[in-house]
């Protein structure tokens, strides 16, 4: 038995369809199954200036431009074919499937139609009346094939670009997509492949060298007989909306920080600054007695320390919250700011603290950053300090600042060998008023960390902490590069 050659019969059933053809009068095109073109007469050559070399292996859809049909029938229909000198002309398809012993080949035989001379002036006329409208719209429009390559963009979307039209018709307009937004388009092969409508976000390169963040929505688009055309879609340029979005975002938490400082200030006017002025009246009510009865004057004395005591503590308190309060004012314009610098000023204005208490500051060579300098100057004033007051009775206090770089941040670390903080008090500490020790203990407010926090907030950074309780603490801040 001979050996079966698929080849050799899939050419034999091709030479067949040409002897066929071949003679013609009717222009003929022969496709596989997948709408490949294998041949076409000479009838087609005639009509069109196309030679078989130059057409075989396209699709069908290269050489029928535009489908037109008013039938339901899908098997005779109308189209535009372009010839070899720029031309155009209309003619009527007629589509045949062959069966299985042919491969499934498509025949298709094509009539020049000169009645269909006013369709194609109607068609003009549609598609002028489309470009002008797109034209005049301010909102990118685009269309693509039935491969879904861009064929056609309009004039809002060329200025925006800068580039030709032949720049980027097919995928040329990817190139103008941001690498990081890509791969968004990868995920959008299941809603293409079932057609359907889509909306993306993206960032598109403008002429002027900038990314503009971009809303894309595409839809499917059909012909009259229903076949699929390609997808249609618009463009708008959000930036300034998500700008807009952000910023109200901003001042909705700044609002929420507000309002939570609001209640922490009522908390201080009602408890912390009640306390000494309860203490004041209670005093100069028995130094008022003392002085009507003719009490000797030691004890007289000995209260109104109590009343200094408190008026100073009062004091302390009330200068303490202008400093916060002035925080949330507009200050300073951000500028460089060497932090090597900062951090030795606030090392000098701590000169006594640290002499008394023998300790020892360390730093890395840190960055410059863009910042406010006093704010700055108070930040690692406030850390330091807080970390040679919460000293261990047993050991010299050590005190390092190290930084350490992320992709768009600075990470810094306050470290000290102090007396640490127990993790159940990590959200408390950095509160207004806050204070896990009693007076007689450590002096102060309870402001100095709530201070901290804000400054780096208003340089768009975050703090917190990592502590060994018993063994020191360490406290971390970020800056922007």
């Amino acid at each position: 038995m001979v050996p079966y050659n698929a080849t050799k019969v899939y050419q034999t059933a091709l030479d067949q369809l040409v002897l066929l053809f071949e003679p013609y009068a009717e222009a003929v095109v022969v496709a596989d199954a997948n709408n490949t073109v294998l041949y076409v007469n000479p009838a087609f050559t005639a009509l069109t200036g196309y030679q078989c070399s130059e057409v075989t292996g396209k699709r069908h859809t290269d050489l029928l431009i535009v489908r037109v049909n008013y039938h339901v029938n899908t098997d005779r229909w109308e189209a535009r074919i372009n010839t070899k000198t720029n031309g155009q002309l209309w003619v009527r398809v007629s589509e045949t499937r062959l069966g299985e012993e042919w491969d499934g080949k498509i025949i298709y035989t094509l009539v020049e139609n000169h009645g269909l001379e006013q369709l194609k002036g109607l068609l003009k006329e549609s598609e002028t009346r489309f470009s002008s409208l797109a034209d005049a719209s301010p909102v990118m429009i685009w269309m693509t094939d039935p491969d879904n390559l861009c064929f056609y963009l309009n004039k809002a979307w060329l200025e925006f670009t800068g580039k030709p039209l032949e720049e980027q018709v097919g995928v040329g307009w990817l190139k103008l997509v941001h690498d990081e937004d890509l791969n968004k388009f990868n995920d959008l092969n299941d809603l293409l492949q079932e057609r359907r409508q889509y909306s993306l976000e993206y960032r598109l390169l403008r002429k002027d060298g900038v990314y503009r963040h971009i809303m894309e929505i595409g839809t499917p688009r059909y012909l009259p007989d229903g076949t699929y055309a390609g997808y249609m879609g618009s463009c708008l340029d959000i930036t300034d909306l998500k700008k807009a979005q952000h910023e109200l975002a901003n001042y909705t938490a700044e609002l929420k920080r507000s309002n939570e400082e609001l209640e922490q200030f009522a908390y201080v006017a009602s408890h912390d600054l009640q306390e000494p002025l309860r203490m004041i009246s209670s005093y100069i009510q028995l130094i008022k007695k003392n002085l009507e009865t003719g009490r000797p004057p030691q004890e007289t004395f000995e209260f109104m320390n109590f009343v200094t005591d408190a008026v100073a503590r009062m004091q302390m308190l009330i200068s303490d919250l202008l400093q916060f309060s002035r925080l949330n004012r507009k200050g300073l314009p951000f500028a460089p700011v060497d932090l090597n610098a900062v951090a030795n000023a606030a090392i000098i204005n701590l000169t006594q603290r640290i002499s008394e208490n023998n300790a020892k500051i360390t730093l890395d060579n840190l960055p410059t950053v863009t910042g406010e300098r006093s704010q700055l100057t108070r930040l690692f004033q406030n850390l330091i300090d807080n970390a040679i007051k919460f000293r261990s009775p047993d050991r010299i206090p050590e005190v390092h600042i190290s930084v350490k770089e992320d992709e768009n941040r600075y990470v810094f670390c306050v470290s000290d060998n102090g007396i640490g903080i127990e993790d159940k008090h990590y959200h408390r500490i950095f509160v207004i008023f806050q204070r896990l020790h009693a007076r007689s203990e450590y002096e102060g407010t309870g402001i100095g960390l709530a201070i901290c926090r804000k400054i780096v907030e208003l340089h768009g950074g975050e703090i917190w902490v990592d502590s060994c309780y018993g063994k020191g603490s360490c406290f971390y801040f970020t800056l922007k590069k």
